[in-house]
């Protein structure tokens, strides 16, 4: 039975470390990990009629599309999937629904981050999720120096020997 793992994302590459741990806690199992980044939603008409024009995908960094790219082939014998989705909204019910249609078992979060909002529509989902009833796994940080690097999140076992 694949794990399935929720991980919210500030658009940076720090905030893809976890999926070390993740890979490393899978047990020799396949994993399912869905990496989420919350958007306001939309309130005005003109917002809702143009949504499709102003795609947030656009405006992703490209070290984060990297990393995702490199850390799904790092680890492609233990990730089956591999997917980053906006969504809009952030409240209790929406994430609530969105993990069990996805059956999520735990939600990975690095201990001790700012999830900052990258993002003019971005909103924070942290908060949310603490208060959903799935159990959450807190990542520590590597060296504080060395995190947000490529090569780092790439490499992290052989930098932290």
């Amino acid at each position: 039975m694949k794990k399935n793992i929720l991980l919210p994302t500030d658009l940076t590459v720090t905030s893809l470390y976890p999926i070390h741990e993740i890979c490393k806690n899978a047990g020799g199992e396949q994993c399912n990990i869905y990496i989420i980044h919350t958007l306001d939603l939309p309130t005005g008409i003109m917002d809702l009629l143009f949504l499709q024009e102003r795609k947030p995908y656009k405006m992703l960094p490209p070290s984060f599309l990297e990393a995702i790219e490199m850390l799904r082939k790092k680890y492609a014998s233990i990730i089956h999937l591999l997917s980053f989705e906006f969504l809009y909204g952030n409240s209790r019910a929406y994430l609530r629904h969105y993990m069990q249609g996805r059956n999520i078992q735990s939600v990975y979060l690095l201990e001790d981050h700012v999830y900052e909002n990258r993002l003019p529509q971005s909103v924070s989902c942290i908060r949310t999720l603490r208060k959903c009833k799935v159990p959450i796994v807190y990542v520590e940080k590597g060296r504080q120096n060395e995190v947000g690097v490529l090569t780092t999140l790439l490499y992290k076992e052989k930098m932290l020997a």
